[in-house]
């Protein structure tokens, strides 16, 4: 080969290798706070659990239950940072599973909203 055809195969092969590495997008840390209603008897030892089982899921990084008697209903208010997904196989926070959790204490859910929180 010549030089002219050895320099060109490597211009190539960098070129290459820059376009990949441009393409490759780091993972974005993003906050959103999710408010979910429930309706149903809720005692003290009922919105325990159910802040301990919120808070144990992958990305929670605060769970605030607002109850009222009166009214017999409520609402969750949840936080979750999580980062970007970077893969398929990837454990992120799932809003679905508060609903189960509602669910499994007893609880009927209603609404869920979501909202993006600046970083």
């Amino acid at each position: 080969m010549t030089n002219k055809k050895i320099s060109i195969l490597f211009l190539l092969i960098v070129l290459i290798c820059f376009s990949t590495n441009a393409q490759k997008k780091s993972p974005q840390l993003s906050q959103t706070k999710y408010a979910y209603t429930f309706s149903g008897e809720a005692s003290t030892s009922t919105l325990e659990n159910l802040t301990l089982e919120i808070s144990n899921l992958k990305g929670v990084t605060s769970c605030k239950p607002v109850y009222k008697d009166e009214r017999s209903s409520g609402q969750l208010i949840i936080f979750v940072e999580e980062y970007s997904r970077t893969s398929e196989g990837e454990i992120l926070f799932e809003p679905s599973d508060l609903k189960k959790i509602i669910l499994k204490n007893g609880l009927v859910p209603g609404e869920l909203s979501t909202e993006q929180l600046d970083r």
